[in-house]
């Protein structure tokens, strides 16, 4: 179970319209529960690197991640996931998205559809040999 705070949804939300026609991407900033669940209390849009593709396809900067990751570390939070848009397409996960994903990781999909969020839905991979599996978040009231 993925939680999110109300502001950080709306954020990504605001980010995937934005970036229309291309993927947006970034890395959901929380902590991590004991029960695998986590809660995202901000995130950070990452720059896709991937511009022959970028209407379908986003590439991290491992550099500008790396950094993400210290400035996190320092606040005593957690990169917990990633986020990314799918421009026209639906909220599900591609093999090129399961070929880079980590089983620790959520990962956030929202469905951009002519310049509107349609859909978003969250996956998780269980196991290294095992496919993303749907799953649950919910979006709770800001502090």
């Amino acid at each position: 179970m993925l939680k999110f705070k109300k502001s950080v949804y709306e954020e990504i939300r605001r980010v995937s319209e934005a970036a229309y026609p291309h993927e947006c991407c970034g890395a959901l900033i929380g902590k991590f529960s004991e029960d695998g669940s986590a809660t995202a209390v901000s995130s950070v849009s990452l720059t896709n690197m991937n511009t022959t593709r970028a209407n379908d396809r986003y590439e991290v900067n491992p550099a500008e991640l790396l950094k993400v990751e210290k400035d996190v570390k320092r606040e005593g939070l957690d990169v917990i996931g990633f986020f990314h848009s799918h421009p026209d397409h639906p909220s599900k996960p591609s093999q090129f998205d399961r070929d880079r994903g980590w089983p620790e990781y959520h990962y956030t999909i929202v469905s951009v559809e002519s310049g509107a969020v349609a859909d978003i839905k969250n996956w998780k991979i269980e196991a290294e040999d095992k496919p993303f599996g749907s799953e649950p978040f919910e979006v709770e009231v800001d502090d």
